[in-house]
């Protein structure tokens, strides 16, 4: 039973948590981290979620739509756009604030700004647990069929470690925010932890919908794509340019990418 596509899933989303946890807690080496250090951080963590997003996603719903030939695009953009709309649906309805935003985006409440900087990067990681669910639902679906592709376990598992390697410099990110808040650096570690918890919540949803059925797998890996695209467009890129530090976190967006890319390989 251990080794269900669910299980398994479960397992990756909680190691997620735990890297979002583990840069959470880097507020305790420091009081503060200069916003040059956090832009780069952030374009990092952009770069290596675009990377997963077309290596361990697209790629592998590519290679399992190959056989509708001409039309193989079809269920790649219809996942890619439904996953962005989901998120779009999201960042309006739920209530959250960036970083270095005073305008509260989502539905008018009366929480904190720690809340809502919390609730913000919470918004992250959900597009991450989905696509760690699919991925392994899709690994779960290959093993017992004849498809033949590139969405195995292999590709699971870099997928996993991509977005544990993005995760900590994000959880670095929401801690040292509510640091500089006021808030004490057990509190800033606490709430930059609670950020994480909606990877291994998103992985159970994602890993059903990959079980579901063998020709929606190219649908659910894209629309898992679609959203941490969106994430990455909508908020991580504005956010690491925001304070005039552009090149650099382009440099480190680029970076990212490269890490990901080398991560393939060596796994793969």
């Amino acid at each position: 039973m251990a080794s269900h596509p669910l299980f398994q899933a479960l397992a990756a989303g909680l190691l997620s948590w735990l890297s979002v946890s583990l840069g959470a807690a880097l507020i305790f080496t420091r009081r503060a981290f200069s916003r040059r250090a956090m832009d780069c951080l952030l374009g990092a963590a952009g770069g290596m979620m675009l990377a997963a997003a077309f290596f361990g996603l697209l790629r592998p719903a590519l290679e399992l739509a190959a056989h509708l030939e001409r039309l193989a695009f079809l269920p790649i953009v219809a996942g890619l756009l439904c996953g962005a709309a989901f998120l779009w649906l999201l960042d309006r309805v739920l209530p959250h604030i960036h970083v270095l935003q005073d305008t509260t985006e989502g539905i008018s409440t009366q929480w904190r700004r720690s809340v809502l900087l919390v609730t913000a990067m919470a918004l992250h990681h959900i597009p991450e647990g989905l696509a760690i669910g699919v991925s392994y639902g899709a690994a779960g679906a290959e093993s017992m069929t004849a498809l033949g592709t590139g969405a195995g376990l292999t590709t699971a598992l870099v997928l996993t470690f991509s977005i544990m390697l993005q995760n900590v410099p994000e959880g670095l990110v929401v801690s040292a925010a509510l640091r500089s808040e006021g808030f004490s650096a057990r509190k800033s570690c606490f709430y930059g932890v609670l950020s994480g918890a909606t990877a291994p919540l998103g992985v159970v949803p994602g890993a059903l919908a990959a079980e579901i059925s063998a020709g929606l797998l190219p649908v659910a890996l894209s629309f898992a794509a679609g959203a941490m695209i969106y994430v990455v467009a909508e908020e991580v890129v504005p956010e690491a340019n925001a304070s005039g530090n552009g090149n650099a976190a382009t440099v480190s967006c680029i970076a990212g990418v490269c890490l990901v890319i080398m991560l393939s390989a060596l796994v793969g």
